[in-house]
This record gives C-alpha cells, structure tokens and sequence, in this order.
C-alpha cells in the first residue's frame, strides 16, 4: 500500500467527516432513513489494515460524531463495533480464493456478489445498534429495525453511486 494511497484516503477521510456534519446531519429519507457517510472510512479502509487502528479510528470517528449530534457515545459504539467486526464479516464472505491483501474494497475489484453483501452487513450492524441504543427501550424495537433498514438502503444506494464515479480512479 503506498503513501499515495494513504493521502487519499486521509483526505477522504476529512471529507466525509466534513459533508456528514455540515449537509448530511438533517437529512432524512421518509423521516426514518439516515445517511451516514462517515462510515465509509471503515468500510473501505483496505484489507490489511490492522484491527487495532481500526478501532481506534472507528472511536474517534465515532466520537466526532457524537460531539456534533449530541448523541452521547452512540455512534463511537456503533462504530467501534463494525470495525472490531469487520474481520469476522471478511472471514464470512471470504472468495473461495481468498483476499489480495494488495486489494483495495471496492466495486471494481471485488464485484458486486461480495462489495454488496459486506457493504449492508457493515451498514445494517451499525444502524440497528446505533437505533436500537438511540430508542433504549424494547418496546421500540420494531421502530429501530425500519429506521436500520430504511438507512442501510439508503446507504448501499449512497455508496453504489460512490463506487460507480469512482470507478475508473
């Protein structure tokens, strides 16, 4: 993985950070559906990153998060969680030829029969905690599932439309 590539993705990084706090944060599909972009640094940090930097990167991203939704931890958990995560969704949707470690997460590379699976797995474990820890109660656990969904749905389009103009880059 060379140094260029680790610019890029820094400077990505910032960027969905920024677009997620300045325009994304009162955005909603049907006022249940949310997009959160900010995912997409442990989404398609490459393969070989180490779980550690995963985790610690998915608390800070989380924790800037929290700091301008008010939110109290929620997405720092949520997000740690999906990053302590992502080696067992990669050990589940493993190719039978496995992974290139050289291999950048992508719809390009990886084809739409494993991007698509291990995108939702990111987005729906992600959403139904942060939901589910936002209603804190049971009896709105039906409530918590739709806006799961209806954001994991939303998300997949949102990324899909990312990798598809990013494609030749």
């Amino acid at each position: 993985m060379g140094s260029n590539f680790q610019y890029k993705w820094l400077i990505g990084v910032v960027l969905t950070i920024l677009l997620q706090v300045l325009f994304l944060r009162d955005l909603a599909l049907f006022y249940y559906g949310f997009c959160f972009i900010y995912l997409w640094a442990i989404i398609k940090a490459p393969i070989d990153t180490p779980p550690l930097y995963l985790i610690l990167g998915g608390f800070a991203l989380g924790w800037l998060l929290d700091i301008f939704y008010n939110t109290h931890g929620m997405h720092a958990f949520s997000t740690v969680l999906i990053a302590w995560l992502r080696p067992t969704f990669f050990s589940i949707l493993t190719p039978a030829n496995g992974y290139d470690e050289r291999s950048n997460i992508s719809l390009a590379e990886m084809k739409w029969m494993w991007f698509f699976p291990y995108l939702g797995l990111m987005l729906f474990t992600h959403h139904f905690v942060l939901f589910q820890l936002e209603a804190s109660e049971a009896s709105l656990f039906g409530l918590s599932l739709l806006k799961a969904f209806l954001s994991t749905v939303l998300g997949v389009i949102v990324f899909a439309l990312l990798e598809l103009f990013n494609k030749g880059k």
